[in-house]
């Protein structure tokens, strides 16, 4: 069933390849594992777009500094959205800068190959459990959706796990305070969590310089953070650090990329 879908999607891809547009980037990003040290993650994406779909594919090096897949979709488009299938992430609400931040909130396992249905401003992901097995048996569901209420950006998220009946919702909030600067807030839920079922990040941007704090039930201020990111022609680049206000952790990390 999975090479089924994948030759029919990838089928529509190629009949228009004539029209079909090809961008990408290949960067590097230094960051700090969990032993403390600072590691290079090498990255690949290109992406293939037409107006009658899109393929993408990420690949990244491991740990052994060897390239692995770790992501990619083939899609269609339709009238008000796209409809994906592949190993393409989640489409819950998220936070934190580009590596650093998004401490405290929740981030649901994006693991895995999955359908995605956008419409408007809404979005439902189903992820499988396992493809190489049964294409019949789902793991989790999530939902997004976006709504606009004067200069208010609103957005919600749920993720469901099915067998389990276990729910992790998100809220966000994000308002441009003039034409440079910007404030956002997310929260989440998870009624799994006993410690901290509550979370929240709020970043402040101005321009080319970001910055975040966060917190949680337990402890309403735990990080605080800021990041500067810029492009020069095709090159991308950013550095940005965290600080643990409890442990006195610093989290440093920058990257670049080129655009092609």
């Amino acid at each position: 069933m999975k090479k089924i879908i994948l030759t029919l999607l990838a089928s529509l891809l190629i009949t228009n390849v004539a029209k079909a547009e090809i961008s990408g980037a290949v960067g590097v990003d230094f960051s700090e594992n969990a032993s403390g040290d600072v590691i290079a993650t090498k990255d690949i994406d290109v992406i293939i777009s037409s107006d009658e779909g899109f393929a993408s594919i990420n690949v990244i090096t491991d740990a052994n500094d060897q390239l692995t897949l770790d992501e990619y979709s083939l899609g269609v488009n339709h009238a008000k959205g796209t409809l994906s299938y592949g190993d393409q992430g989640d489409i819950f609400i998220g936070g934190g800068l580009e590596v650093v931040g998004a401490n405290t909130i929740e981030n649901p396992s994006d693991d895995g190959e999955s359908i995605i249905l956008t419409y408007n401003k809404t979005s439902v992901r189903a992820k499988f459990t396992d493809t190489g097995s049964d294409v019949t048996d789902f793991d989790t569901v999530q939902a997004t959706h976006y709504v606009t209420l004067g200069k208010l950006e609103a957005g919600v998220s749920v993720d469901h796990t099915i067998e389990t009946d276990d729910n992790i919702w998100a809220l966000s909030g994000a308002v441009d305070l003039n034409e440079t600067v910007s404030l956002s807030t997310v929260a989440t839920y998870d009624d799994t969590n006993t410690t901290d079922e509550i979370g929240y990040e709020t970043i402040i941007s101005a321009d080319k310089v970001s910055a975040f704090f966060d917190g949680s039930d337990d402890d309403s201020l735990q990080n605080v953070g800021a990041g500067y990111k810029s492009t020069y022609k095709s090159v991308d680049w950013y550095i940005e650090a965290g600080y643990n206000l409890d442990s006195k952790d610093v989290t440093p990390a920058a990257g670049v990329s080129v655009n092609f």
